[in-house]
């Protein structure tokens, strides 16, 4: 470390011990004589060793639903009416809302004396709040400053965190838009800086792991504390009850997991510090209640801290009962790791850095597509540069802490108050703004800093000589005056080192509002007023062309949103089906956008009517090797975004060419009765095909088919035939063994035009039958056989189609001519609908080089669709090769064709899938039928490759290479599906 002794949590390590035993002692005093007494201190020691081990500790409805609904009310009742609705989240300072904080029950949420005792351990000495704040964040796919992830705070002191979240409007726990952490990670200290004069600082991009090198940075130091040198992501979502987490929030990396899935999310968030860090009090008038309460939120001097804590050990003994009988009081972090698909969409999500820009421009766009008057449209940029970067600096002597106030009351200020701001400004210098000349990012830099010094000097002298007004809320106006003199000090540090309009745009905002909030305080005079106007008349210059950006409306631009929000980017990244979001689509909604996509494909499929040589590929064509390094060429300038929807991050070509025996059918039955779970609905499905399988003479595939389609046709006559008790769920395991019984016994399926006498039609309203979700997930593991239909011998032959250097060229030669003529056509489609997301259907095939914020259409190949030809044309290829008993080397175009149409008709595109949903129970989901899925796609791509394919095969460009690989004779015989 650059400056160990700036670190207080290291110089004070010893007196931390000390405290840490006292506490230790008071626990212990208060449990001696109590039944129990020995396991309720060993349930203390536990909890506050894993909160020092892995650097957060949650709890599952430590406040019962009696005292907690009340809070949660008056929760929502104050921040309705008070909150800030910003771009991002609405935002409350707690103590601004009275009423609120003399709440008992809504106090003892982030204040319940167990939290106050485990994070008094963790810090080392008596604590007090120094900040609580209340927060609701709608669904919304975006990676901002605020929730990347980051620490907290400065580096130089530890800061604990309470937060308190559950789904917005219910006592439920957190459904989405959860606290995601890398555990064990608040075992690392941040570097600082120290110059040649010896003053030591770090600043707030030290603080922040905004893109995939800083990710990875990140995932390898936790890794080290892991004995099998593997990273690890808790995201809490999904807890039945509120949840209550302590966080070393300056230590641990986390951020808020911010995704259009999942619901809205209401959270309480305390910090907390030691009292002798002397960054003051939160400020709370007179607390009624417990003297621990008013310690924490009014004032004190840390002397009384013991005692106080002390008198509320029957409500810790009480939590430690619950903690040491109730299984789910204590969160268990391992159930809730991000893994496999989810893992993968997360570490994309954040290694593609931010994407607060896209949020902005579509925001805006709608605005003024809905003719919303300009000064709003000002209003909502503004809201959105507040959530933007500043690097600001962070001391070790920590005077940072007082600008703090200042900088959340600019960055949180209502659309009233903004307005109200803008509306005192020079509206027809707004309206002229746009025509100003473009001016470096560097000279607008030089031009900001300059203005704020000219600021800063006016506050340097000048008295406040006004009251606080409504916007500081309880802050008194001498502590707002100080805050925004620093906030302002180190906002001139900022411009100095300002490198992006961005960054640039948020520096300007910061400082005409910081501008404004100085003339109500202070008497600044026509000088000031300079100032503000200055300030806020560049930062319209920089916002003005974003102020008129139209989104075109679109007769189906109701389409186009349906799809998004059921097939979202997140989604479509990960091409995750409803058996792992558990959030399907009605059978109506799928319909519709299965017809939209095919819509769009055919609208941007070209025909192919001219000749291939006659475009610019045509040189390309004549040279494999030219056409092989031009597609690696394509590929590596789009690789990040293709690499995020979905393709392998290889190093070489020829990686992209490879299929695994295990994707024969034989291979997969192999697997899944080696690895299903005995009597489980999966195994009950498994033996449903093996049974018609063998009843019918097919190969699992087609019994699959065939079992899928009865299950799909007759479910509901199915559920009459499995009555149960009234309240009991009916679950798959026994929807799927008299399924499974019928087919022992001969039958056919059932009649679906009434029940049988004597049975109960299952309950309207009804969601299904229940599962666990890693009975969901083995499910579609067996289902996905129908997908996987060909023989041991046609991947075989597949493998050696897949090496051979005229099929490489015919598939990379089809690709990029694929590429080539979409390019236009998908320029328009882009154009007509104003957004380039209107691509994200197409992903599997391409991807947009700039992604899909971004309004410049530049496509390239996503390698992504070599694996998918090799694994599913290819060994259809080989199948035609089979029929005719041919050798591999007498492929010709005609049995390149074939096979391609072989493929579609084999059912390669298509399956038949459960229609998963979430129950409000823990680790349950429901049921409620399955869905014929065949690829939207499929039909003119299916021919497009059909046409390309064989031709590009037949015009290989290399004299005499008439044979594909060395020779191999096909044993007649050969089995194929």
């Amino acid at each position: 470390m650059a400056s160990p002794v700036s670190y207080r949590q290291l110089r004070r390590e010893l007196e931390g011990v000390r405290f840490r035993r006292e506490v230790e002692a008071m626990v212990d005093r208060a449990c001696q004589g109590l039944e129990g007494g020995e396991l309720l201190r060993n349930t203390f020691a536990s909890l506050s060793r894993n909160l020092a081990a892995e650097g957060a500790l949650s709890f599952a409805g430590l406040v019962p639903p009696e005292r907690f609904d009340p809070a949660r009310r008056a929760y929502d009742s104050a921040i309705d009416t008070r909150g800030s609705r910003g771009s991002l989240h609405s935002y409350l300072n707690v103590v601004d809302a009275g009423s609120l904080i003399d709440n008992p029950e809504f106090r003892e949420s982030f204040a319940h004396p167990l939290l106050v005792a485990l994070v008094a351990h963790a810090l080392g000495g008596p604590v007090k709040i120094i900040d609580l704040r209340a927060k609701d964040t709608q669904p919304v796919d975006v990676v901002a400053r605020d929730n990347t992830l980051h620490l907290d705070n400065s580096p130089f002191m530890d800061e604990f965190k309470v937060i308190v979240t559950w789904t917005m409007g219910t006592g439920q726990g957190p459904s989405g838009q959860g606290l995601t952490y890398l555990p064990r990670t608040n075992r690392l200290l941040r570097q600082c800086f120290v110059n040649d004069e010896g003053a030591v600082w770090s600043d707030e991009d030290s603080c922040i792991f905004p893109s995939q090198a800083r990710v990875d940075e990140a995932l390898a130091a936790q890794a080290r504390f892991f004995d099998d040198g593997l990273p690890r992501v808790v995201h809490l979502q999904d807890i039945a009850a509120p949840c209550h987490t302590i966080f070393a929030a300056s230590r641990l990396i986390h951020h808020r997991y911010r995704t259009s899935a999942g619901g809205p999310r209401s959270a309480i968030m305390a910090s907390f510090h030691r009292t002798d860090e002397g960054t003051g009090f939160l400020g709370a008038g007179h607390v009624p209640g417990p003297a621990l309460d008013r310690f924490l939120l009014a004032s004190g001097d840390g002397r009384p801290f013991l005692e106080l804590l002390a008198d509320e050990t029957p409500r810790i003994i009480a939590a430690l009962k619950a903690a040491a009988s109730r299984p789910d009081f204590v969160v268990d972090p391992d159930r809730h790791l991000l893994r496999d698909d989810r893992l993968r969409a997360w570490y994309e999500r954040q290694s593609a850095g931010v994407s607060l820009d896209r949020l902005r421009r579509a925001t805006l766009a709608t605005a003024v597509g809905d003719d919303t008057p300009l000064v709003q449209r000002l209003v909502l940029r503004m809201q959105y540069d507040l959530q933007g970067a500043l690097n600001m600096p962070l001391y070790a002597d920590l005077r940072e802490e007082v600008r703090k106030r200042a900088r959340i009351v600019i960055r949180e200020m209502t659309p009233e108050r903004i307005r109200d701001v803008v509306t005192k400004q020079n509206l027809d210098q707004i309206l002229r703004a746009a025509e100003a000349p473009h001016r470096p990012v560097s000279e607008l830099a030089a031009e900001l800093h300059c203005a704020l010094v000219a600021l800063e000097r006016l506050l340097s002298t000048a008295v406040a000589a006004r009251p606080a007004g409504p916007i500081w809320g309880a802050t008194d106006g001498s502590v707002a005056a100080s805050s925004l003199r620093r906030f302002i000090v180190d906002l001139c540090w900022v411009a100095t080192d300002i490198a992006d309009s961005a960054s640039l745009a948020t520096g300007f905002v910061f400082g005409a509002l910081g501008s404004a909030l100085a003339e109500d305080l202070f008497d600044l005079g026509d000088p000031g007023r300079e100032v503000t106007a200055r300030l806020f008349g560049v930062y319209a210059r920089l916002a003005a062309p974003s102020l008129g950006e139209r989104c075109p409306a679109h007769s189906d631009r109701e389409k186009l949103d349906t799809y998004l929000e059921t097939v979202n980017e997140e989604r479509q990244t990960a091409k995750l089906a409803s058996e792992v979001w558990f959030q399907a689509a009605s059978a109506a909604v799928t319909g519709r956008n299965d017809d939209f996509v095919r819509a769009l494909v055919r609208h941007v499929l070209p025909s192919g009517e001219p000749a291939p040589e006659s475009g610019d590929l045509g040189p390309l064509l004549a040279d494999p090797g030219a056409l092989n390094a031009y597609y690696w060429q394509r590929v590596g300038i789009a690789k990040p975004v293709a690499v995020h929807f979905g393709a392998a991050d290889l190093d070489t070509l020829d990686g992209y060419f490879s299929l695994t025996a295990g994707r024969s059918l034989p291979a997969a039955v192999a697997r899944l009765r080696a690895e299903t779970t005995p009597r489980s609905p999966a195994d009950l499905l498994l033996r449903s095909i093996e049974r018609l399988a063998l009843l019918r003479g097919q190969s699992h595939a087609d019994a699959c088919r065939e079992v899928m389609s009865r299950l799909s046709t007759h479910w509901p006559d199915l559920l009459r035939r499995c009555p149960t008790p009234d309240g009991t769920p009916l679950t798959a395991e026994r929807v799927l063994s008299a399924f499974h019984d019928s087919i022992l016994a001969g039958e056919e399926g059932w009649r679906s035009h009434g029940s049988s006498p004597g049975t109960a039609a299952p309950r309207e309203g009804s969601l299904g039958v229940s599962l666990t979700t890693a009975e969901a997930r083995e499910l579609a593991q067996v289902y996905m056989l129908a997908r996987l239909c060909f023989s041991s011998e046609e991947v075989r032959i597949a493998q050696l189609l897949a090496s051979s250097p005229r099929i490489r060229y015919a598939i990379l030669a089809t690709h990029l001519y694929l590429v080539s003529q979409v390019s236009p056509s998908a320029s328009e489609l882009v154009d007509g609908w104003g957004t380039t997301r209107i691509a994200l259907p197409f992903t599997e095939a391409f991807v947009n080089r700039s992604g899909y914020s971004s309004s410049v259409v530049d496509l390239a190949p996503n390698p992504k669709l070599i694996t998918v030809i090799c694994n599913n044309l290819l060994p259809a290829v080989a199948g035609e090769l089979l029929r005719r008993d041919a050798d591999v080397d007498e492929l010709d175009a005609e049995i390149v064709g074939a096979g391609v149409q072989a493929a579609v008709r084999r059912g390669v595109f298509g399956v038949t899938i459960g229609l998963f949903h979430r129950s409000g129970l823990r680790d349950m989901v429901a049921l409620s039928g399955l869905s014929r899925r065949i690829c939207p796609a499929v039909g003119p791509f299916g021919a497009f490759c059909r046409r390309w394919l064989p031709y590009f095969f037949e015009h290989y460009p290399v004299l005499g290479a008439r044979s594909c690989s060395p020779s191999h004779k096909i044993a007649v015989g050969s089995s194929y599906c």
